[in-house]
């Protein structure tokens, strides 16, 4: 999900450390196919990937490497790329060098991008994909066109320790509980929150996706803001979820200068009690202080528990392939490797550490760590929002994430920030 702005990493992964080099280093441009991106020898053939979890960026290296040492023929160039992706898959189609596999959000980004789409109906792990999966890269002829990566949630991702040493005993589900376990940890002299508020990322898909997943039908009020006959402006839920937002950003630090990468820091460093996150911080924290126990909590914006203790929850994005690519047998051989061996399963659920969208195999709580266990208990008691940001009209995300940005530097009150909510959308849904 969110990623570092702007960084990019790449690995070109063989059985030959030598000559995996050589192919990452000033020759990496020879034999790209000029459709596809993907560079091919006589002997071996290379599958470009193009993703947008950069927090799985060392655990998919770990798994290509596995891949490869049994396919000694294939190697892969991954590109892991965060809040610039979809700009940079846009400039790689228009020059020609679209990737063999990339992301692809579902919804509006399926519809966007479907003409360039390998069809993926016949693969056998389909039949296994679970609903939550399967409506979102489905097209409107009924083909499934992508992999579905992870089930993601998120929350506040807090630090148990520090909750401990301010005396909090349960977290809080409640709006008045959480103003008072937030001057609790002031007074033992911890920081609270912290936000990132530097990158519209976070602020555009998961601080607004708050507002719309709240709805009585959020599809149907998706459907009217296409239609006209919903509105962001004097909507109560996006009245309490503005509050919220801004309550959180005064009781962070610095959240204008403040970006994924400075904010991850801090949690895994034990500088703050909690922050907006998900599951997908698991590897991050491990890798980083894998003795930090961390737990993820809701996100109240009002006094009525019931209607907060509930985590935000859906499908991250999706692997699809270029229908163009001379590498698409391969790059179907090596996704029904990753989805239907144990092997495979494995890398996807161990290193990966994520919540598979799939029904015939899981992670189990040791696997996917603290984080992935507390949302796996919120997905079998029922108790989460969706996630719609992929319903957006192209632009939408970041376009919220400035609006954001804008109405915690006090620039717009309440009602100006949910008039431009309004006014981005319907300039971007035209």
């Amino acid at each position: 999900m969110k990623r570092t702005k702007g960084r990019v990493t790449m690995l070109c992964v063989s059985l030959a450390g030598v000559l995996a080099l050589t192919a990452c280093g000033g020759q990496a441009n020879e034999g790209q196919n000029s459709q596809t991106g993907s560079s091919e020898s006589a002997k071996t053939k290379t599958i470009y990937i193009y993703q947008n979890k950069i927090e799985i960026d060392k655990a998919l290296k770990k798994t290509a490497e596995a891949y490869t040492a049994l396919h000694p023929d294939i190697q892969f160039s991954i590109e892991s790329v965060s809040d610039n992706f979809s700009t940079g898959l846009k400039t790689k189609l228009a020059s020609g060098e679209l990737p063999d596999v990339f992301t692809v959000l579902g919804n509006q980004d399926l519809k966007l991008w479907q003409s360039q789409l390998e069809d993926l109906t016949d693969q056998p792990w389909t039949k296994d994909m679970i609903p939550l999966a399967k409506e979102g890269i489905t097209g409107d002829d009924g083909k499934v066109y992508g992999l579905p990566v992870s089930v993601e949630g998120y929350g506040y991702v807090y630090n148990k320790k520090l909750f401990q040493q301010a005396g909090i005993s349960k977290v809080p589900v409640t709006l008045t509980e959480l103003k008072q376990d937030v001057e609790s940890l002031k007074s033992a002299g911890i920081q609270p929150l912290v936000g990132a508020y530097m990158d519209w990322y976070q602020a555009g898909n998961f601080l607004v996706n708050m507002g719309i997943a709240r709805q009585k039908d959020p599809l149907a009020f998706i459907k009217g803001l296409y239609d006209g006959t919903a509105t962001f402006v004097g909507n109560e839920i996006f009245k309490e979820v503005a509050d919220f937002i801004q309550y959180d950003f005064a009781n962070g630090k610095n959240g204008l200068s403040t970006n994924f990468n400075n904010q991850t820091t801090q949690l895994v460093n034990g500088e703050i009690a909690m922050t907006l996150g998900g599951n997908w911080l698991q590897p991050t924290i491990d890798n980083g202080n894998a003795s930090l126990e961390t737990g993820l909590m809701p996100l109240p914006v009002n006094d009525n528990p019931k209607e907060n203790d509930k985590l935000y929850a859906g499908v991250s994005g999706y692997w699809a392939i270029n229908k163009n690519s001379d590498v698409k047998k391969e790059v179907k051989d090596f996704f029904n490797w990753l989805v239907t061996t144990p092997e495979g399963q494995t890398h996807m659920t161990k290193d990966m550490q994520i919540i598979p969208g799939f029904s015939s195999f899981s992670a189990d709580n040791e696997t996917i760590g603290d984080l992935g266990a507390d949302l796996s208990r919120y997905l079998k008691e029922g108790k989460v929002y969706g996630s719609y940001n992929s319903y957006y009209p192209d632009g939408v995300a970041q376009a919220f994430g400035e609006a954001v940005q804008r109405f915690v530097a006090g620039q717009v009150d309440k009602d100006g920030f949910l008039q431009e909510l309004q006014n981005e959308w319907d300039r971007l849904a035209e």
